[in-house]
């Protein structure tokens, strides 16, 4: 499966510039709210634009959430740590097993169509997305029943624990559409649903310009206080940053680089991490296709290899941090002391290369990334040659990389993945069965840790993510870089509270200033 939402943010700009993608954008429509307590309009700059409506391909996160989030309401809010938080569900209880869920809902709440959102809609829609191709219907593979056990309360069944599954309702899997649109099938290309908005044709141009307007019947106003929100298509950063200065836009994420000019231009900016590690990735830890990759000695020594300080400083700008981990620091796996496990040593390098049997080096193939990442190639290239191994870059279209990458063309390359909770991590990057495990590499002792973060809950949980993770970085299974940060800025008009693992704010941490 193809799972485009995966694609790291820096990747998808290039990719969208690459197809033709332009910035810019006309003036009309938006006009800021100012310091109004309530009312007025919000314009915000996206780096993408909303692809697809029907929430069966939809991405879990990133900026087409605010999109979604616009016209469809979720089962579940998270907060600014992105723990679950009443929404559309009010109460929720686990049974002993953690794996039959139970919702109450909110009473009262309509589709704009005028149709009731009750258990046998949320049961729709939970069943439609996990038969999708999406991210969204990914995080919900583990459903193995959904009933309406009565109007008001939903009770889903999973095949196995999911740790992940609730904080996965408060995003696109568990966001509610009409059942009516979906059976009919206008949800492809119009979204109905019971959120604060609803989207404008007349202030809409798709791919370029999108306008909501209020719900009157919404029924949590008071955490969307703005009358309007439009939201234009700006895929390059100078763009926006450009539409921000204008005044085209209130909102935007740009380079955080710039934020220092940026905040002396009278505008709020502040660092936010993406969610995403990147580095080289070791996709053949297994050695089969390039052998040597299957010695944990010169998976270590690759590690040892990489001056992680420099690499983050000259690629990140001074604004990506050092690690080692393939979990995100924001998480309940993330250990600071790991970051320490592989200093840059390159006659360290050397030597576990000597006793693995490659005294005078070797070499295999990688994705060649130098033209979306020239400085990332360029990394990889002199710090590696410097201890011997020698890459053959391997070319393939920017259209053909993911597939590429998903299908084990290549024992390795430079990447960007989201790392949000753990078990996203799990599912998405280390189970033997994940996305981001192209040659299905499987460790008895890994699989034993990954049972056992299914099975505990709360601290020991958090324990069995940490025992995990320190597994993976002793067993070298990649060698990751940094965890890079991009940033958003906004008028000093309004405030803005961030959300763990996202990029972009969702459109109820935004408000006027005051």
């Amino acid at each position: 499966m193809r799972r485009l939402r995966l694609l790291p943010v820096a990747l998808v700009a290039a990719l969208a510039l690459t197809a033709g993608a332009c910035g810019g954008g006309s003036s009309g429509g938006g006009t800021s709210s100012g310091g109004r307590a309530s009312g007025g309009t919000l314009t915000l700059g996206a780096t993408i634009a909303p692809n697809p409506w029907d929430l069966r391909g939809a991405g879990l996160n990133g900026a087409e959430l605010q999109y979604y989030e616009a016209v469809y309401d979720s089962l579940i809010r998270l907060d600014p740590n992105a723990n679950p938080t009443a929404n559309l569900a009010t109460r929720w209880e686990w049974d002993a097993t953690n794996t039959v869920l139970t919702l109450s809902l909110r009473s009262g709440v309509t589709f704009t169509d005028g149709s009731p959102l009750d258990a046998a809609a949320v049961v729709t829609n939970l069943l439609h997305t996990k038969d999708g191709t999406g991210e969204a219907a990914a995080a919900l593979r583990d459903v193995r029943k959904a009933e309406a056990v009565d109007a008001g309360t939903v009770r889903i069944t999973l095949s196995e624990p999911d740790p992940s599954f609730l904080g996965n309702l408060g995003q696109s899997p568990g966001m509610i559409a009409s059942p009516r649109a979906i059976s009919d099938g206008s949800i492809k290309t119009k979204p109905v649903g019971s959120g604060p908005y609803t989207l404008s044709g007349p202030g809409t141009t798709v791919g370029s310009q999108y306008t909501f307007i209020r719900n009157p019947k919404y029924w949590n106003a008071k955490a969307f206080p703005f009358d309007k929100v439009v939201i234009k298509v700006l895929a390059d950063q100078t763009a926006r940053e450009n539409a921000l200065r204008s005044g085209q836009v209130d909102a935007a994420e740009v380079a955080p680089g710039r934020m220092e000019s940026l905040r002396g231009a009278g505008f709020n900016a502040s660092p936010v991490l993406t969610g995403d590690i990147e580095g080289l990735y070791l996709w053949d830890r297994g050695g089969t296709v390039c052998k040597p990759l299957g010695d944990v000695r010169v998976r270590q020594a690759i590690n040892y290899a990489f001056d992680r300080a420099t690499i983050a400083k000259q690629l990140g700008g001074g604004f990506s941090t050092p690690t080692e981990q393939l979990f995100h620091p924001d998480s309940s796996a993330y250990d600071k002391s790991l970051d320490k496990r592989y200093p840059y040593d390159p006659a360290k390098a050397k030597q576990l290369l000597a006793q693995a049997g490659y005294a005078n080096g070797f070499s295999c193939d990688e994705l060649d990334f130098s033209t979306l990442f020239p400085a990332a190639q360029a990394a990889i290239t002199q710090y590696l040659s410097a201890v011997g191994i020698t890459l053959t870059p391997k070319s393939i279209p920017v259209a053909q990389i993911l597939t590429s990458l998903q299908s084990a063309e290549v024992p390795l390359s430079y990447f960007r993945l989201s790392a949000r909770r753990p078990w996203d991590t799990v599912r998405s990057t280390i189970a033997k069965d994940a996305a981001w495990n192209p040659y299905h590499y499987s460790d008895p002792e890994v699989d034993r840790l990954i049972a056992d973060t299914q099975r505990l809950t709360g601290g020991e949980q958090d324990k069995a993510f940490k025992s995990l993770n320190k597994y993976l970085v002793d067993q070298a299974w990649s060698a990751t870089w940094s965890v890079p940060q991009t940033a958003y800025a906004l008028k000093k008009s309004l405030s803005v509270t961030p959300e763990a693992f996202m990029s972009n704010p969702p459109l109820y941490r935004i408000s006027p200033a005051g």
